[in-house]
């Protein structure tokens, strides 16, 4: 059985003693709100888990289920759940899941991106909700997901419905406390198909990507900033200028 700890580095000190913040855990991802609350996702018995600190991760509480996957969720190479809470302690999660049971009788079942929210802090989650809107074309899973403080849920991930070799990024934003997913948005493409993306959100709720692109000898990185809440992303600008000289 593996445990996941949760060690503190505060103001430049010593990390502090280890704490254990779930078992049987796999693919932890960390958030915390204004108040200093901690909440922790993690994979655990096939199903994704939260547990939360209120004394500012001095101890954990018992872990809640957020999506009930029926025992099957895996994870690994960056393909686990993700985590953020806004500015009214909405606490939300996303996480690559397979509901579909014919596809678990292939090697590699394809997986959606879900998402769940929930509104008491942890405790329970309503029904996910999936966030790509052409099911089956987000197999890779990779993604990030960030929260504004206004409660906009801004998701990135990769996807293939657009070419049949590699993948693009694409990107949704999920309102209503988890409940109104937005259309899907192309942002770039190709992308490298096994690093997932990184995303931050401004104090406007505008989010901001970035990507390693694919299919080229020297791949490079890029950044993509929406000024319009996410309805749209403007020009990319490379982000490093000299030639990486990495092509996988």
């Amino acid at each position: 059985m593996i445990a996941l700890l949760l060690s503190l580095v505060l103001g430049g000190q010593e990390p502090s003693a280890p704490v254990v913040a779930g078992r049987d855990a796999i693919q932890p991802q960390l958030a915390i709100d204004a108040e200093g609350t901690f909440y922790v996702v993690f994979l655990s018995g096939g199903n994704v888990q939260v547990a939360v600190s209120t004394d500012k991760g001095k101890t954990f509480g018992a872990p809640a289920t957020a999506i009930d996957a029926n025992g099957k969720a895996r994870g690994g190479m960056q393909r686990g759940p993700r985590i953020a809470v806004d500015a009214k302690r909405t606490v939300y999660v996303t996480a690559p899941l397979c509901f579909d049971e014919a596809e678990f009788s292939k090697k590699y079942p394809v997986s959606d991106l879900y998402l769940a929210a929930s509104t008491d802090g942890g405790k329970t989650f309503g029904k996910p909700v999936r966030v790509n809107d052409v099911p089956k074309k987000a197999p890779e899973s990779l993604h990030w997901m960030t929260a504004s403080a206004n409660g906009d849920v801004h998701v990135a991930w990769l996807d293939l419905r657009q070419r049949e070799k590699g993948q693009d990024l694409f990107y949704a934003k999920v309102t209503d406390q988890g409940k109104k997913v937005s259309k899907n948005v192309p942002v770039a493409g190709p992308l490298c198909e096994c690093c997932a993306p990184g995303m931050a959100a401004d104090g406007k709720g505008n989010p901001m990507l970035v990507w390693r692109e694919g299919g080229k000898a020297n791949r490079s990185l890029f950044l993509a900033i929406s000024t319009n809440g996410g309805t749209s992303f403007a020009k990319t600008t490379r982000i490093n200028q000299g030639e990486s000289k990495i092509d996988t």
